[in-house]
């Protein structure tokens, strides 16, 4: 099962839609979170949604420390859009200005294996959001496009990944990523058993 957190998307069926061809699913909000009752539902992965704010508009702090939270139960974790934003921020990110974006963008992958098995160099994703974050300290870039440098990253050593683009509206590229990512979650919570 994939726990798909909330941060404030209005379109989170969306994601659930997406999500569910993969794997099951139960939705948490993110400022409501209960580590033992997401314990309860013996979770592969993490999905942080988009949300319809800007990283540069809002006081993260009460978002980073829920974040934090979840990371403490060593799950694979995968942030989506305004949810790549602050887990960014969370793992030390800076936040830089950048105009809002709802288009086709002509991603690069720069690593091909885990997130993005199974796809070209070049892809073509949507983007709907505003502001963009440098990569934190322990990451490694993953992908870029010529409006963002961190189109997607991953945390060194560990399953912890985001992508500044959205899954859910971007065809048939975003549900093979979001299956590699169920795929990367079940090998890592069947090595921890």
């Amino acid at each position: 099962m994939i726990v798909i957190i909330n941060c404030g998307y209005s379109s989170i069926e969306k994601l659930e839609e997406l999500v569910d061809i993969s794997s099951d699913f139960q939705t948490f909000s993110l400022l409501d979170i209960d580590l033992e009752e997401i314990k309860s539902f013996q979770p592969i992965g993490i999905v942080l949604s988009h949300a319809h704010f800007s990283i540069n508009e809002i006081n993260p702090e009460q978002y980073i420390s829920k974040i934090q939270e979840l990371y403490t139960l060593d799950l694979p974790i995968l942030g989506i859009g305004v949810g790549h934003h602050l887990l960014g921020v969370a793992f030390g990110a800076q936040v830089s200005y950048q105009a809002y974006k709802n288009e086709v963008v002509e991603i690069g992958i720069i690593e091909t294996a885990e997130l993005f098995n199974k796809l070209p160099e070049v892809i073509h994703m949507v983007k709907d959001n505003a502001g963009t974050i440098s990569i934190p300290p322990h990451f490694t870039l993953l992908a870029n496009s010529d409006w963002s440098i961190n189109e997607a990253m991953k945390k060194i050593d560990e399953p912890i990944y985001g992508t500044q683009f959205i899954l859910e509206v971007s065809g048939n590229h975003g549900a093979v990523i979001m299956e590699n990512f169920v795929d990367i979650s079940q090998k890592y919570v069947a090595k921890q058993t």
